[in-house]
């Protein structure tokens, strides 16, 4: 039984996210607060595998909340939050750097026409969340250090990278060693709740020296910017660097699917891409990645001991994948090493 504390202020809402809970056989809620200092304690105190945090409450917010939670006993955070769009996405991505592991959006009541997907994602990213192993060391990292790049050829066209659980601040710490001067495109599929996308480029183009954005369809990819696959598409690059977008169905339960952009890349590419797999569930892109490595391109594999969740990493691994095998710091700096050769 996997068992979750909720921390809302709302009563509407503490009632709604109740009601779900109890509606599955394999959970139930172990205690509701309407602040962050009563989650904090009570995490503490009951150890639930899994705790739903809203972001602004009274007493204590979700941010303050979480950064005691994972000091005191780090425990799976995910933040349950109506704040999905512009601005305001930047504070969900602020409580994943100190520790929150998932964000989802909050559920649209009974007569909402996504009542039923709404509380799919709420409750699927609950059950998958409650599993990880949050036992490491989430710190606020320093400013961007990224030395400028003697100009030069490089042996490559672009860097393509897959990402889930964990993902976001893995990225922030990758992309904050390239410099703004680095030459290739940067493509990357992160699995995230629907509706985090936007919030998440917002967040990292505050911390990062390349221009980020979300891809679309028909657009060239352009040297020195970092692209993200958009919400519910599937992304591919074609041999003359132009990005496709597909509604096709979901692969490994996921759209957009890191498996589709590699396979693509290793396609088109072959020798001249680099790989990355960060920390993420499930196997989403290790074959594909196998494919990549198969053709010529440079893998580079997140470390164990750096990853949230080693199951992409691991996976790929697992298959013989990763010229290189390093924590996201140094997944940058090479990087940075290999774009100018």
């Amino acid at each position: 039984m996997i068992r979750v504390l909720i921390a809302e202020d709302s009563a509407s809402v503490k009632a709604y996210l109740e009601y779900l809970i109890a509606s599955v056989d394999d959970m139930e809620v172990v205690a509701v607060v309407a602040n962050g200092e009563d989650a904090a304690r009570l995490t503490c105190e009951l150890k639930p595998d899994v705790v739903a945090m809203d972001i602004h409450m009274p007493v204590m917010d979700g941010y303050s909340a979480t950064r005691r939670i994972m000091a005191q006993c780090p425990t799976p955070v995910v933040i349950v939050s109506s704040l999905i769009q512009g601005d305001d996405a930047r504070e969900t991505f602020r409580i994943m750097e100190v520790g929150a592991v998932a964000a989802v959006t909050k559920p649209s009541g009974p007569g909402s026409m996504t009542a039923k997907e709404d509380a799919e994602a709420f409750i699927g990213s609950l059950r998958k969340m409650a599993s990880v192993n949050v036992e490491k060391t989430h710190s606020k990292l320093s400013s961007v250090v990224a030395p400028s790049m003697k100009k030069k050829a490089s042996d490559y066209s672009l860097v393509v990278v897959g990402s889930s659980t964990g993902g976001p601040v893995a990225l922030q710490t990758m992309l904050r060693q390239l410099p703004a001067d680095f030459p290739l495109p940067v493509v990357i599929v992160q699995h995230i709740s629907v509706g985090f996308i936007a919030g998440m480029v917002k967040w990292l183009s505050q911390s990062c020296l390349l221009p980020i954005c979300v891809a679309s369809a028909g657009e060239k990819v352009q040297a020195g910017r970092v692209y993200f696959a958009p919400d519910g598409a599937h992304l591919s690059i074609t041999q003359q660097g132009s990005f496709v977008l597909k509604q096709d169905p979901p692969f490994h339960s996921v759209r957009p699917s890191v498996s589709y952009l590699f396979a693509s890349v290793a396609k088109n590419y072959g020798k001249k891409a680099i790989g990355v797999m960060l920390t993420g569930m499930g196997r989403d892109g290790a074959q594909e990645m196998l494919a990549m490595k198969n053709f010529g391109a440079v893998t580079l594999v997140q470390d164990q001991e750096s990853c949230v969740v080693y199951g992409m990493p691991g996976a790929a691994a697992a298959l013989g994948v990763g010229d290189y095998h390093l924590p996201p710091e140094k997944i940058g700096q090479q990087l940075v090493a290999l774009a100018a050769k």
